[in-house]
């Protein structure tokens, strides 16, 4: 039972000094009492009291030492906080509330995937928007209680020397070598023209197009919940900002302030241009609808698309047509 005791009462110090030592003082207290009143010792009121003043002083330093450790324990805790709010703000530049994170290549169609399905808008700024027709046009347009917003920013087609050294950037960083020549460049750009043409006439998308006057390798794919920047090479990675951030709301910024200034594109929308259904969409739609568009630069002045390198008479409206829904699966 002593023992048993005594493991108790250690157990109770590793657990709270002070509760140890209040146990101690009472034990003390009455050990003396037991003795003085068996007359084990003859102890005076005189020896009681002091006794019970020296117990009580050595309560009171334990007392005292328990405060000092707890406020250590506290300061402790208070560096361990302000430790993990530090860890809280890495992991946020880096984590789900950062401003801008990279994302692994594997992930990149999905994310833009997300960023489809939220969209009340969309912005588009790249080379030649292979995958505007492939996937996002064709998402967009399932929207049908309300028009969605597209603004794209895409090289001028008609511009051979633009056409060229795009063409040639991207045979030199060997990604996509299939669009190295600068004549595909160039039909790739007039079949995006017709698709965003088409949707625009038969959807709820609401086109506004502009021509840029340098290429960039950098691509932008924006809605409302976010921001996807991207480049030709498969192989790298992506960057991702959520729409609540800075570098999104800086980057969306840019982009209409700088379609206020672009040349703005004058898509056409007579009807006999644009069959309902894409899969019958031919040549000679598209010959009519692209030698209907033209090009507002400074002013009030305007140019027809087709012309300089881009002539209708260079061109195999045939292959243009067949890639404007190239990759379409419905």
């Amino acid at each position: 039972m002593a023992f048993s005791g005594i493991r108790n009462l250690a157990a109770a110090a590793r657990r709270s000094p002070g509760d140890a030592a209040t146990y101690i003082v009472i034990a003390a207290i009455a050990v003396l009492m037991l003795l003085d009143l068996f007359n084990v010792l003859a102890l005076t009121v005189d020896t009681l009291s002091k006794a019970t003043i020296f117990i009580l002083i050595f309560f009171l330093g334990v007392m005292a030492a328990t405060n000092r450790a707890a406020v250590r324990q506290r300061a402790a805790l208070g560096e361990v906080a302000s430790g993990l709010y530090q860890l809280k703000q890495e992991i946020e530049l880096r984590g789900g509330g950062a401003q801008v994170m990279e994302i692994p290549q594997h992930e990149i169609n999905g994310r833009l995937r997300d960023l489809l399905q939220s969209a009340n808008s969309w912005h588009f700024r790249g080379g030649l928007g292979s995958w505007q027709r492939s996937t996002a046009l064709p998402a967009l347009s399932e929207v049908r209680s309300r028009d969605i917003p597209y603004t794209m920013q895409v090289l001028n087609p008609a511009e051979a020397d633009l056409c060229r050294r795009y063409a040639d950037y991207r045979a030199r960083s060997q990604h996509r070598p299939s669009t190295g020549d600068p004549e595909k460049v160039r039909d790739e750009i007039l079949s995006l023209l017709y698709a965003v043409a088409w949707y625009g006439h038969r959807t709820r998308i609401k086109p506004e197009v502009s021509f840029l006057p340098l290429f960039s390798p950098l691509r932008y794919d924006m809605s409302d919940a976010g921001l996807i920047l991207t480049v030709p090479n498969l192989e790298e990675r992506a960057l991702h900002a959520p729409s609540n951030g800075w570098y999104y709301t800086g980057v969306r910024d840019e982009l209409e302030q700088a379609s206020r200034g672009l040349p703005r594109v004058a898509l056409p929308s007579e009807d006999s241009m644009f069959p309902a259904d894409w899969s019958a969409v031919s040549a000679g739609h598209v010959r009519d609808a692209l030698s209907a568009t033209t090009v507002n630069t400074s002013g009030n002045s305007s140019q027809t698309l087709l012309r300089n390198w881009a002539d209708a008479q260079n061109l195999d409206f045939s292959k243009i047509s067949q890639l404007a829904f190239a990759g379409r699966v419905n």
